[in-house]
């Protein structure tokens, strides 16, 4: 049974791990009903940003290693393909987090408290943003469980931290609080236990508030550039210039910030 939650408040689309009994440990069947969720999340016009966050003392520890030692045997016996069965549905669907979360026109804030770690780490690096609780903790173990890191880490996190820490975050497996995550650059906003949802919040209504069209311009744009030469990355800055000026949501700017008042976009 999966007992993840959604609920769409006042344009934010709140999504929460709530397994709080094994720290929010993904199975099968949560990790299937997460990519689900996100995906209705992404799709929904009424949702203008989407919060990940958690019930209980952690965000997530990552696959649930019970299940894990209840498949290895059965791997060993043949009952379950070690393909078919994992390989195509676990590490597909973790795969499938960040191709969401990239191709969402809103941005996705990860809200963390508590231990962020494998697959849970995993959700944190692809999210546009990060808050997190001084509580929060991050890392991989994977290399001492025989396995590698997958969720598009292996591309995201180098791009965030630099190379060298990727790799002694990985190589090491050792845990990293969250002061040491703020000072590397993958938090954003470092607040006190407690205050993390409506750090994210306050943060995702901050975004809200601007151009629409400019927010997914810029997200779009950031994704792009990382993946190609410095030319292209100017022409791509020109482009997305060129086709915002001719919105009504730019002439509105020019027009409010000449009469001294707040904006009111439309998207369009």
């Amino acid at each position: 049974m999966t007992r993840l939650q959604y609920e769409v408040k006042d344009g934010i689309g709140w999504i929460r791990f709530n397994r709080p009994e094994v720290l929010n440990a993904f199975d099968p069947p949560e990790v299937r009903r997460f990519v689900e969720v996100l995906r209705e999340a992404s799709a929904d016009p009424e949702v203008k940003a989407i919060i990940i966050g958690s019930h209980g003392e952690a965000f997530s520890v990552g696959d649930d290693l019970k299940v894990a030692m209840e498949e290895y045997p059965r791997i060993q016996s043949g009952e379950i393909h070690p393909i078919l069965d994992i390989v195509e549905d676990i590490t597909e669907n973790l795969q499938e987090i960040p191709r969401i979360i990239r191709a969402a026109r809103k941005v996705v804030i990860a809200c963390v408290r508590g231990y962020a770690v494998g697959a849970g780490f995993e959700v944190a690096i692809d999210s546009d943003l990060v808050v997190a609780a001084e509580s929060a903790v991050f890392g991989f173990p994977e290399s001492n469980a025989g396995m590698t890191i997958t969720g598009g880490a292996s591309k995201l996190l180098p791009l965030i931290v630099g190379m060298n820490k990727a790799r002694e975050l990985v190589l090491t497996g050792e845990f990293i609080d969250a002061k040491e995550g703020h000072r590397i650059g993958l938090v954003n906003k470092l607040v006190p236990d407690g205050e993390e949802e409506q750090a994210a919040e306050a943060m995702a209504r901050r975004i809200i508030s601007r151009a629409p069209l400019a927010t997914v311009a810029h997200k779009r744009m950031l994704q792009r550039v990382v993946d190609a030469d410095f030319e292209t990355a100017l022409e791509l800055e020109k482009q997305t210039i060129t086709n915002l000026i001719y919105t009504e949501d730019y002439g509105e700017a020019i027009r409010a910030f000449s009469e001294k008042r707040p904006p009111k976009f439309k998207g369009r």
